[in-house]
């Protein structure tokens, strides 16, 4: 674990320094997998934050709004109406307060199936992102010293610290935006700590 704390310090806070990024692929060589693994996980819950945050703060009303572009009170009522007219006018009264309320189950039943589906969506995109990037690397390096897919893949990662940080904040004003404006961060930091990076 010290290891692993040591090249995230490293990889947040290494900039034009050639030991210092010869030392942070030092670090991520002794890194195990599995704390590669973590810390990927961790960059993808942080970029997804602001989208889940500003999921969770709309009622459910505005959610089922926006999602089936009408009104939900609409659906809702109409449906209470018919519920009501089932159980016949002179019982109209018991039947209205038995009806039960259209958002009881709306967190379990809709919002963290929503947060689920979207944080699968978002790792996803981190997958595919992250590849082509370690792709991209190695096929930049091809005239310099050749890194190892871990070596790529951890400099990709470790290096993401301080821009998913800045996006996620960044994000709570422009949600979605906020990713674009991440990877961009990525591709310049990764590039360039390559450029320094031990025979090139």
């Amino acid at each position: 674990m010290n290891d692993y704390f040591k090249t995230v310090t490293l990889g947040a806070f290494t900039w034009k320094n050639e030991e210092r990024i010869a030392l942070l692929i030092d670090y991520i060589r002794k890194t195990r997998r599995r704390w590669l693994a973590l810390h990927f996980l961790l960059l993808t819950i942080c970029l997804n934050f602001p989208v889940m945050f500003q999921i969770t703060r709309l009622s459910p009303n505005e959610f089922f709004s926006r999602l089936y572009s009408g009104n939900s009170n609409f659906m809702f009522n109409e449906q209470e109406n018919e519920n009501i007219e089932l159980s016949g006018p002179q019982s109209q009264s018991q039947s209205q307060s038995l009806v039960p309320s259209p958002h009881s189950n709306y967190g379990r039943e809709v919002l963290l199936p929503t947060l689920a589906f979207l944080l699968g969506v978002m790792l996803i995109i981190q997958i595919a992102f992250y590849l082509s990037a370690v792709f991209l690397l190695g096929v930049s390096r091809m005239n310099m010293a050749p890194l190892s897919f871990k070596e790529r893949f951890g400099l990709s990662v470790f290096s993401s610290t301080l821009p998913v940080l800045a996006a996620s904040v960044f994000g709570l004003f422009l949600p979605t935006v906020h990713i674009i404006v991440y990877y961009f961060l990525i591709i310049f930091f990764v590039f360039q700590r390559s450029k320094l990076c031990p025979n090139g």
